[in-house]
């Protein structure tokens, strides 16, 4: 039979999985060129900070209520950082879409490699919350170690930059917008590592990031 706090805990489990889904949604808008994107991306920014304020509230109640220990408590713990690391990228693909609304050439997103890294974070944030919700230790580090790509990926869309800069192109005016905006993809990435990492900390295996 299970626990009470197991119960609770699958719960909250389901309540990461539809806030992590709002999430991929927001990346998926800022690689969209839907002209219908603007009323979803404000509706979705609303709907993520609410939910990841009513998953923090469950999982301190749970730490109130039950006063776990050992791998309960890991779990909690591990719960908590994800919909934190969940709710800073939904903030970061706000911020990115905003920076969007800006462009005068969107071309530009293509152009400099920031559709690359976009859809190469997509795919980490997928790959992190399924070895999170799955406790796939194996696919939580490979997840990790794929921050490294996008980290690649920023150099080059940086290097990128300095070549439009240079070129003395009219849109060159742009490469500041455009250097935040590899920004925020580079710390949605980071974010999405740590989700792995925390799978991978609850687990025992508490290793150093390079």
């Amino acid at each position: 039979m299970k626990s009470r706090i197991d119960e609770e805990l699958e719960a909250i489990d389901l309540g990461v999985l539809g806030l992590s889904a709002q999430v991929e949604e927001a990346l998926e808008i800022i690689t969209s060129s839907s002209s219908s994107r603007k009323d979803r991306m404000e509706d979705l920014a609303r709907d993520i900070e609410d939910k990841c304020k009513g998953l923090e509230l469950s999982c301190t109640n749970l730490l109130l209520r039950f006063h776990p220990v050992a791998r309960d408590l890991k779990r909690i713990s591990a719960v908590l950082n994800t919909v934190r690391d969940l709710s800073r990228i939904g903030d970061n693909a706000l911020d990115f879409y905003e920076m969007q609304e800006y462009l005068s050439t969107p071309s530009l997103f293509v152009e400099i490699g920031l559709l690359d890294m976009a859809e190469e974070v997509k795919k980490m944030l997928f790959s992190a919350v399924s070895s999170f919700m799955t406790r796939d230790l194996d696919k939580a580090r490979r997840t990790e170690a794929n921050d490294d790509k996008v980290d690649e990926l920023f150099r080059e869309t940086r290097r990128r930059l300095v070549e439009l800069i240079k070129s003395g192109r009219e849109e060159a005016e742009e490469a500041i917008d455009l250097v935040i905006g590899a920004k925020y993809l580079e710390r949605m990435a980071d974010h999405a590592a740590n989700i792995a990492h925390s799978l991978i900390e609850e687990n025992g295996e508490n290793l150093p990031k390079e």
